[in-house]
């Protein structure tokens, strides 16, 4: 008996195959990251829309039976980028075939704010660079910020967590402020020294768990921005 899903979720990056049909890597509630194929031609599959879609078969890549759009997010062309960038950071970053709880939500809530001109693009993409860190295991975003000193210069390590900065950190400035790790949490990165230390702490972060892999979208962004 074939396995069907119905679920919700967004399509990351979709490659040709064979003759008019395409493999899709898909976002989805109900298995995380996950591929699919897609018979047919046409604007379904597009990115940075939310579908409700079904598929059924065996083996590791199942066949789409239904794809119904369900919203579409609309970003300017600097924006794309940043809808790029949260693309490949999902693919490189989250295991296939399992479920992360409120990710998808995450996801949308990233496009949605990257959708409105008037919001800079820094405090969605640190979210949800904040979020995928919380599924690795990474247990920034709980931290106790009303222990937290405003003027302390602080280090975050991968996989052991907060210490004061060396001598030499201090020297290099390889540090953030109690201040910003507070307005990264709270999601409020209003100064540019919040969003230049947060930006920095979490593309670390980010890097540890990419294990040398490049993240190729980097180089569309702004400065200001990733």
């Amino acid at each position: 008996m074939l396995n069907r899903i119905h679920t919700t979720g967004f399509v990351l990056h979709a490659r040709p195959f064979r003759d008019n049909s395409r493999v899709l890597e898909l976002l989805t509630e109900a298995e995380g990251r996950t591929a699919c194929l897609l018979r047919g031609r046409g604007s379904v599959g597009r990115g940075f829309v939310r579908y409700e879609m079904a598929w059924q078969g065996r083996g590791e890549l199942k066949t789409l039976s239904l794809m119904e759009e369900q919203a579409a997010y609309r970003l300017s062309p600097p924006r794309l980028a940043c809808g790029f960038y949260l693309n490949e950071l999902t693919l490189k970053l989250v295991p296939r075939q399992i479920p992360l709880d409120g990710l998808v939500t995450e996801y949308a809530g990233a496009l949605t704010r990257l959708s409105d001109p008037d919001e800079m693009p820094d405090a969605p993409l640190r979210r949800y660079e904040l979020q995928l860190l919380r599924h690795l295991g990474e247990g920034l975003d709980s931290l106790d910020t009303q222990m937290l000193d405003p003027e302390a210069a602080l280090v975050y390590e991968a996989q052991r967590g907060l210490r004061p900065a060396s001598a030499a950190e201090l020297a290099s400035g390889d540090f953030v402020h109690g201040s910003t790790l507070r307005a990264l949490i709270a999601d409020r990165l209003d100064s540019r020294q919040d969003r230049r230390e947060a930006r920095r702490l979490l593309r670390g972060l980010l890097d540890y768990h990419l294990q040398g892999r490049p993240v190729v979208s980097r180089a569309l962004l702004r400065p200001r921005s990733h």
